[in-house]
């Protein structure tokens, strides 16, 4: 390390190569499940009441380019705090113990949550709603394309709680790339618009708190609701969990659940539950 940023092929060259990950991944994953598959998921899939189209795949792959040039950005902002002492970035094995990578791994899982959760509520208010959030709610049926489609203030914002972090928090490098790996992950499977989770799953107490595609697609279809990204958990602590999640869960593609036809009119945009 130089302390030196990185020249514009430096970062034209972290840019492609995050663009070309992130699109083969949502990429394959769409054309497995919405395609290949599409068949013999059919009654896996989650009931919208409005169908996607080319204008909004061409409105998620823009703005998901938007969020990965500002990915590219936080790359830029995180490398230089390392280079100038300000974070505790290190990809040497020896400088951690095997349980202080654990414990950092499961906190920052939680801290990213609790940020997910906290961000998306303020989000929705009204102003921030209708110049900011809107652009992600675009994506009414959701695909895995939805998963980064964000106007570029929350695109930043949404990762940003690694700058705090880093001030503060011992960090090994290959960690901090699974956690990406985590999220990314766990973004796609949100915003898969099928689920593949088993129905018993509602009916397991630990496992039951854990997030699905149902869940991310009923905040999408009522607006207003299933904040978390996920664990449904801090939604049912703080009273803003969608009613009839559990049902949705379960019946998914086998009958169009009345609330779902009814969502447009029943919530307006920018408000808080």
């Amino acid at each position: 390390m130089n302390g030196q940023p990185p020249g514009l092929a430096g970062l034209i060259a972290t840019f492609v190569g995050q663009a070309v990950s992130y699109f083969g991944v949502v990429g394959l994953v769409w054309l497995l499940v919405w395609k290949v598959f599409a068949a013999r998921l059919a009654a896996r899939k989650v009931p919208v009441p409005r169908p996607s189209d080319r204008a909004q795949l061409v409105h998620e792959v823009k703005y998901s380019l938007v969020t990965l040039g500002f990915g590219t950005l936080g790359v830029v902002i995180v490398t230089w705090m390392s280079e100038h002492g300000y974070a505790r970035l290190s990809s040497n094995l020896s400088d951690f113990s095997l349980p202080q990578i654990g414990l950092t791994f499961v906190g920052l899982l939680l801290l990213n949550d609790v940020w997910f959760y906290g961000w998306h509520r303020l989000l929705h208010t009204p102003w921030a709603f209708k110049h900011i959030h809107s652009v992600h709610h675009r994506s009414v049926e959701v695909s895995p394309f939805s998963s980064y489609s964000f106007h570029p203030i929350e695109g930043f914002i949404l990762g940003g709680w690694i700058y705090p972090v880093a001030l503060v928090v011992p960090i090994y490098l290959p960690m901090l790339a699974a956690l990406q790996v985590v999220g990314l992950s766990n973004n796609v499977m949100a915003h898969l618009g099928y689920e593949l989770f088993p129905k018993w799953l509602v009916r397991v107490p630990g496992l039951r708190w854990i997030n699905s595609a149902t869940f991310h697609s009923m905040h999408h279809t009522r607006v207003n609701g299933n904040y978390g990204l996920m664990l449904r958990v801090w939604d049912r602590l703080l009273g803003t969990e969608v009613p009839g999640y559990d049902e949705v869960f379960v019946t998914r593609g086998e009958k169009r659940q009345p609330e779902l036809e009814a969502s447009s009119s029943q919530l307006s945009p920018g408000t808080t539950s």
